[in-house]
């Protein structure tokens, strides 16, 4: 089976990462990874490297990133922007069950992202 395995973005606390990894999920920060001030390429290409899914509230962006990409792990575009630290938490936490569902029923995340927000149901589609 599949194991969920998470990079946060920049504009995600790094707070959310480490109470995450303390609850036993496999989540790191990009700051955890030397990656501050990285281009969003230079982070898309990380969790490619590391097969992390990418989890970010820069939709605009990492949107159009993934469709011009061949391949990626995978992201999860936050819609809420304005998410406190445990609002941050209790969405990644849906993320993460959704993806394990996933995970059950034979899909992977590669070139397939996720919308999910606050009290909003996980969204999936396929990109590029």
């Amino acid at each position: 089976m599949n194991h969920v395995k998470l990079l946060l973005d920049e504009n995600l606390s790094p707070a959310v990462a480490v109470k995450l990894r303390q609850s036993g999920l496999d989540v790191v920060h990009i700051r955890d990874r030397g990656l501050i001030g990285a281009t969003d390429p230079e982070v898309l290409d990380a969790a490619y490297r590391e097969d992390r899914i990418l989890v970010t509230a820069n939709v605009a962006d990492f949107e159009k990133l993934a469709r011009a990409r061949d391949l990626h792990a995978g992201i999860v575009f936050i819609e809420d922007g304005d998410l406190l630290r445990d609002e941050q938490q209790e969405v990644i936490r849906r993320a993460v069950a959704a993806i394990e569902l996933e995970y059950q029923q034979g899909r992977d995340m590669v070139n397939r992202v996720m919308f999910i927000g606050r009290g909003q149901a996980a969204r999936f589609e396929a990109l590029p």
